[in-house]
């Protein structure tokens, strides 16, 4: 086992009832998509998002690994993320947001992944 799947393993999961089952960091509805890309298309340090969003620098940087070992995983959620997104273009009832998917009733489909 490499130090990065130890740390994944430490750090990350999946449960199916929370983020539509998308793997997050442990205890917190935090997406390794949402966090990863923060990071490397944000070009953000990972110990700077992870003090905006209160976990460990350690998650962060977990959360990374695990989404450059997954690139399959990780586009197939980047599809589902655009095809909302298009979909609440054309139909602005479309929940996308947190907030949004609670005033409607429903933990499915979230674009906060």
């Amino acid at each position: 086992m490499t130090v990065g799947q130890s740390s994944t393993e430490e750090w990350i999961t999946t449960t199916p009832s929370v983020l539509d089952g998308k793997p997050r960091v442990k205890n917190t509805r935090l997406g390794v998509h949402f966090l990863a890309t923060q990071v490397l298309e944000g070009e953000e340090d990972p110990y700077a998002v992870a003090e905006k969003y209160g976990v460990s620098g350690e998650a962060v940087r977990a959360a990374v690994d695990y989404y450059q070992s997954n690139p399959e995983k990780m586009a197939s959620i980047e599809r589902q993320r655009k095809a909302l997104f298009e979909e609440a273009e054309q139909n602005p009832g479309v929940p996308t947001s947190p907030a949004e998917l609670a005033e409607y009733g429903t933990k499915t489909r979230s674009a906060s992944d």
